[in-house]
């Protein structure tokens, strides 16, 4: 095995060792052979490239190609040519992988299923790595940018989900790394020639150097003390994607565990399938929405619920008003730190440790998540106030002490036009919420569409007031604002609308029944639910009579029940004798809405931020060599700083990097002919640098830098013609005279620290140092002095 080809094996074998995070993130082991064979064809396919003395350019093509027919062949489901070659409706197959997976990441929490998405998305990291680590160890032979990959490789796991992966996964991660600059250590150290030990004895290479056994205790220590320092170090902080989904949403943290709710709602409505999440069997003929988090702080990055301090026992829950129901709930896919309820709880059966939060109604884990929970049973009341109660009621007083963390919000002046004119003529509460629902409607010209920003904060407001296109978490929060600024106390509610029904008193929930709606305050009544959202674009949505104007409300004693009462909006949909959506001619839509699906051309677009962008840092490391270099390079060349000088040195690099010898004892006459040697075509333009060096040393007129610039380009361009492929790479992105010069640095550097640390040793002893008493003080020296 010749070298490069030992060097491929440590590349690979060390990029496996540091998967090994990766064990906390899926469930089982299954993902370990796609994995290995993804790393070990790609080395592979290098390998062959490096044994037929083809370049890094067309290695890393072969590498990349590799991997392509890798996706093809495991991800393209059948759309490949002969399963190989990628097709037009391949890449389709694979952006719809990429958006399951996004979406999988944001709402689910390790460990997961390795198919799908997920599956995907880590074939490809891996793939990309792979590609880039064994260019670092082998083709270039820089095995220190080999730590960024491994870095990579451990942090993404890590980043993810820190609470699933353990600390002492960081071992080998960095037995690898040391693996890597030990192994090309002893090439290097090798190629000087025979090795021979102190007295003298020939030895091979396996023959331990005498450093290696301090060089091994030293490495070993500052693992132990990295790992010490890490287990007692308090640490508080949360996931990358995590970081990114706040992000997306406004960036807080929202002190909810590992679930925000806005990433939740638009992570699950953007899945390209439906999975069902709970199954509900009810005695409630109609059941309305379940509530899960309630957002009601609102600052310029939009609503986010509150952290839910001074939360009570289920005990203390409020007693019921009107009829009683009962729902079980069995949990299939949900994990969220809070528990979905419907309407007013009253009682609540569940394993684990829950607490209620006065404020809000909402059910908080005290450490318990609804992921340990398989089912669980609900008492609970559908308060449903009339149209006419409602327009005779007040609102919150100005002296509650609710009423400021209910109707704060930013100053934008903007918005606070738009309400205005909205709620013109409006005087009490129920008029304007019912303004505010009319200027939302459809006959206002907003409709539903999933392609939208993901976001309630400001700007986002205004562009949707502007676009008058959004789904749910748009028509939520900005009818919720705009309430607020007219002095109404409104908050957003985030949940699960009604569902499909299975028969008679169960109804199955999806990914795709999430949804957000208002909540209003009312003397009296209290919180009042209001669903601005089109009701033909929600799965299960339900109609809600008091949203009516009250002339047009409906007797209540002509109604059977009251989710089925029909509204003025000409979105609503059709319902049956319990209130549930009729679906459209044709079948049920296959996402949110049909209107959604056409619009999406089969899928919602993956969602985008600044925040992803900092994953592509690691793609840039390389090419940070080739910026220093070519600065340097035009800085020289720069007509205000272009001298004789200026050029030798600049042509004494492009030596150094293209790997042409020149002595450091040569005349610039003799260093001349080397370079002339080493690129022909270049024979004028060397001899013009040469003659213009020994004229700038050796002259008393110097010389003159006309025409020197034009002399370097053409030294660069036939230095680059003329050398091998690898050494133009090796040039390129790894420039060996940038190397010498941060050697030099740092040699000058601590030779400076030495100066300093012998004058001040000398100053020291010369003060402590006592004068010495001599036998002859009291006589006459021989030379006169005493």
């Amino acid at each position: 095995m010749n070298g490069q080809r030992h060097a491929t094996v440590v590349a690979a074998a060390t990029l496996a060792l540091t998967l090994t995070p990766l064990i906390g993130i899926f469930e089982g082991l299954g993902w370990i052979f796609p994995v290995m064979l993804t790393i070990a064809l790609i080395a592979t396919a290098g390998s062959l490239m490096r044994a037929a003395g083809r370049g890094q350019g067309l290695q890393t093509l072969a590498m990349g190609a590799t991997l392509v027919v890798i996706l093809t062949l495991g991800f393209g489901d059948g759309t490949g040519l002969l399963f190989l070659v990628p097709l037009p409706a391949t890449f389709e197959h694979w952006g719809v992988l990429a958006q399951e997976g996004v979406g999988a990441i944001i709402v689910n929490s390790p460990p997961v299923e390795a198919t799908g998405g997920i599956m995907f998305l880590t074939v490809v990291g891996v793939g990309v790595v792979a590609i880039l680590h064994d260019m670092f160890v082998v083709g270039l032979r820089t095995p220190a940018l080999a730590g960024l990959t491994l870095l990579t490789m451990y942090l993404v796991p890590v980043s993810v989900a820190p609470e699933a992966t353990a600390w002492f996964w960081f071992i080998l991660p960095a037995v690898a790394y040391l693996w890597i600059l030990g192994d090309d250590n002893l090439k290097r150290v090798s190629a000087f020639g025979h090795r021979f030990t102190g007295a003298g004895q020939l030895v091979g290479r396996s023959f331990p150097s005498p450093m290696a056994r301090t060089a091994r205790w030293s490495a070993a220590g500052f693992i132990a003390v990295a790992l010490a320092v890490l287990a007692v170090v308090p640490v508080n902080t949360s996931g990358l994607i995590d970081n990114v989904a706040d992000g997306i949403e406004g960036g807080e943290s929202y002190g909810l565990g590992d679930v925000n709710p806005w990433a939740q709602l638009s992570g699950s409505l953007t899945r390209p399938e439906a999975v069902d999440v709970l199954r509900v069997t009810t005695d409630d003929p109609s059941p309305r929405y379940l509530r899960m988090h309630v957002l009601d702080e609102l600052t310029s990055d939009g609503f986010a619920p509150n952290e839910y301090n001074g939360t009570q026992n289920l005990d203390e829950l409020p007693e019921p008003e009107g009829d009683m129901y009962t729902a079980q709930i069995e949990n299939l896919q949900l994990e969220a730190p809070v528990v979905p309820v419907y309407g007013s709880p009253n009682g609540l059966d569940i394993d684990g440790d829950w607490r209620v939060d006065p404020d809000t109604g909402v059910i908080v884990g005290d450490g318990s998540d609804m992921g340990d929970v398989d089912e669980y049973t609900l008492q609970y009341s559908e308060p449903a106030p009339d149209a006419e109660t409602l327009a005779a009621a007040g609102g919150m007083s100005s002296d509650d002490e609710r009423w400021t963390p209910n109707t704060e919000h930013p100053d934008v002046p903007e918005l606070t036009d738009i309400v205005a004119d909205a709620t013109a003529g409006a005087t009490t509460v129920h008029e304007k919420v019912l303004a505010v629902q009319r200027f939302l409607s459809v006959s206002n010209g907003f409709r539903y569409s999933l392609e939208t920003i993901d976001a309630g904060n400001d700007e986002a407001v205004l562009d949707f007031l502007e676009t008058k296109q959004g789904y749910c978490q748009q028509y939520a929060a900005t009818m919720a604002w705009m309430l607020r600024e007219a002095d109404v106390a409104a908050r957003v509610v985030v949940g699960l609308s009604q569902g499909s029904r299975v028969d008679a008193n169960q109804w199955v929930l999806t990914s795709h029944d999430y949804h957000a709606w208002v909540e209003v305050y009312y003397d009296g009544p209290g919180w009042v639910t209001f669903d601005p959202t089109p009701a033909a674009s929600v799965p299960g949505s339900v109609s809600f009579p008091w949203s009516n104007e009250p002339s047009d409300a409906v007797d209540p004693e002509t109604e059977p029940s009251e989710n089925e009462v029909p509204t003025d909006d000409p979105s609503a949909p059709e319902t049956d004798a319990s209130g549930q959506t009729i679906p459209p001619e044709g079948g049920a839509s296959e996402g949110p809405s049909a209107d959604a699906g056409a619009e999406s051309d089969g899928g919602a677009a993956l969602p985008f931020h600044p925040g992803w962008l900092s994953l592509l840092l690691l793609l840039a490391v390389p090419f940070l060599p080739v910026l220093w270099r070519g600065a340097l390079r035009k800085r020289r060349l720069n007509p205000r700083n272009l001298t004789a000088a200026t050029a030798w040195d600049e042509a004494m690099d492009l030596a150094l990097d293209y790997g042409v010898s020149i002595p450091d004892s040569y005349t610039p006459r003799q260093a001349a002919g080397v370079l002339a040697t080493a690129a022909p075509s270049a024979r004028e333009a060397a001899k013009a640098l040469g003659s213009a060096m020994a004229l700038y040393r050796y002259s008393p007129r110097g010389a003159d830098p006309a025409g020197l610039a034009d002399a370097l380009r053409d030294l660069h361009t036939a230095l680059d013609k003329t050398s091998p492929t690898q050494a133009r790479y090796r040039a390129m992105f790894w420039p060996a005279s940038l190397v010498a010069k941060v050697g030099a640095g740092r040699a000058e550097q601590s030779a400076r620290l030495s100066r300093r640390s012998a004058r001040t040793t000398d100053r020291v002893r010369s003060a402590l140092r006592r004068r010495r008493r001599s036998n002859n003080r009291d006589k006459p020296g021989v030379t006169g002095r005493a």
